[in-house]
């Protein structure tokens, strides 16, 4: 009986993925656009090709956020300093797309990903975000929910030589260039 289940299991799996590769008139489906977003719209890890950031990595205008890969370095908020924001960091990428710049965020456990405005003082994320539903277990789910949360309100940040800082209602965390 266990070795019908594992060939029923098996056959499922195969006429799963057949049918994922072809129209239903059985035939491979070149022209059928894939359900996949390809390397070159990742925006968790932008490519040269996509973007390339300024010299330093850290905005030095409003223009220069077209194109960030940052990595936050350090975080706090009501409760005192989040030492996970550094030890267990999240992404701050941000890249021109269609008219309009798009944003996402890789937590420690999912990636947010929506549009953002930034003015001279603001960085603003649109608070419909979409997210990648991996499921993690705590901590990393309660550093997900923060970085959410963090988002979800309009963020005053700061420009310094070496780093960029957004504060908001929710906390403060300071972000440097990306590791290459």
């Amino acid at each position: 009986m266990k070795k019908y289940f594992v060939l029923l299991g098996a056959t499922m799996a195969l006429l799963l993925a057949s049918a994922c590769s072809t129209t239903p008139a059985g035939t491979p489906a070149a022209d059928t656009p894939s359900a996949t977003v390809s390397d070159d719209t990742d925006l968790a890890n932008p490519t040269e090709a996509d973007c390339t950031p300024v010299a330093g990595g850290i905005p030095a205008t409003e223009q220069d956020f077209s194109c960030l890969n940052l990595s936050s370095a350090s975080g706090s908020d009501a409760t005192g300093e989040l030492a996970w924001v550094g030890s267990d960091p999240f992404t701050l990428v941000t890249m021109a797309r269609d008219g309009a710049l798009s944003f996402s965020s890789k937590t420690p456990c999912n990636t947010l990903m929506s549009t953002v405005k930034v003015t001279d003082k603001q960085f603003i994320v649109d608070p419909n975000m979409a997210m990648t539903m991996m499921a993690c277990q705590s901590p990393q789910s309660d550093y997900e929910k923060w970085v959410s949360t963090f988002f979800s309100a309009p963020l005053d940040y700061t420009l310094n030589k070496d780093s960029l800082v957004l504060r908001g209602e929710h906390g403060t965390v300071t972000f440097k260039p990306a590791a290459a």
